[in-house]
């Protein structure tokens, strides 16, 4: 990892933001470019706006503290729509990884079509660390969701990258599909033969995670969550046992898996623990 890019809101977890930052750059000895964007909607006069840019500049500064990097945060402030100056410069300075807050969204707009981070996530070319914890220590130990899409070992080899040295679990929600279990219901199935059918279900995503990890040369340890990947994976990352979840993600539209997909919407916003995103790449 070179090239760390962090985009804060000073108003909302800016330090929180900035301390998981400083970690990473200085576990990865990686340069880091602070980035706030002012949305003037274009009605600013001329002395305004760069009145504003030279106070969000002097902002920044006072919550940098640079020592905690591998070297001095560059800062850079822009005029524009945030998500997508976030995720433009994320491709011109070939960031590694984007780092930001999980936002609030504060308007109608936003809480249909998601919050500015929302927007981060999904457009982004490269992955997306959502910051939700309290604590910038090194991961120690991680849950790589999968659901054994090339998007999932995407994450699982982003997250490798980003904590090498974190104690990685491979992590699968399995719920029985409910048009299925009806069917069972429907043709008399009898309910020991039904959660027989679970348990079978579950050892099977048991082997197959294990073969994956083996696959990769890895002997990391698996676990199988029973119910809506969702939930299961929120419930996880709320009790403590892990510091982020990993996790890849599908499409770059407003109407792609439902915007950003339930479940990546759903941990960004309820989520215990740090979140990373992995997304289709772009060229």
């Amino acid at each position: 990892m070179k090239t760390i890019l962090v985009a804060v809101d000073p108003q909302h977890d800016a330090d929180r933001v900035l301390a998981r930052a400083a970690q990473l750059s200085e576990q990865h000895k990686a340069a880091v470019v602070v980035m706030h964007v002012l949305d003037d909607m274009g009605v600013m006069e001329p002395e305004m706006r760069a009145a504003a840019g030279r106070h969000a500049r002097a902002t920044l500064e006072t919550l940098i503290d640079a020592p905690r990097f591998a070297r001095a945060p560059t800062l850079r402030v822009e005029f524009g729509i945030p998500h997508r100056c976030v995720t433009k410069a994320a491709h011109e300075l070939s960031a590694d990884i984007v780092v930001i807050g999980p936002g609030q969204p504060s308007t109608l707009l936003q809480r249909v079509f998601g919050s500015t981070a929302d927007r981060i996530v999904r457009m982004a070319s490269v992955p997306v660390l959502v910051v939700r914890g309290e604590h910038a220590r090194r991961y120690g130990t991680v849950a790589a969701a999968m659901d054994f899409s090339p998007l999932s070992e995407a994450a699982l080899e982003a997250v490798r990258g980003l904590a090498p040295d974190a104690r990685i679990t491979l992590v699968h929600a399995y719920e029985a599909p409910l048009p299925f279990e009806q069917a069972m219901l429907q043709a008399g199935t009898l309910p020991d033969d039904a959660e027989h059918f679970r348990r079978s279900r579950m050892n099977d995503c048991r082997r197959q995670l294990l073969d994956l990890a083996r696959s990769h040369g890895r002997e990391e340890n698996v676990l199988i969550l029973q119910g809506a990947p969702g939930a299961a994976l929120v419930e996880l990352s709320q009790g403590g046992r892990v510091d982020l979840v990993a996790m890849g993600t599908q499409g770059r539209s407003a109407t792609a898996e439902v915007l950003l997909g339930s479940v990546a919407r759903r941990l960004l916003s309820e989520a215990g623990c740090d979140v990373l995103v992995v997304g289709p790449a772009r060229e």
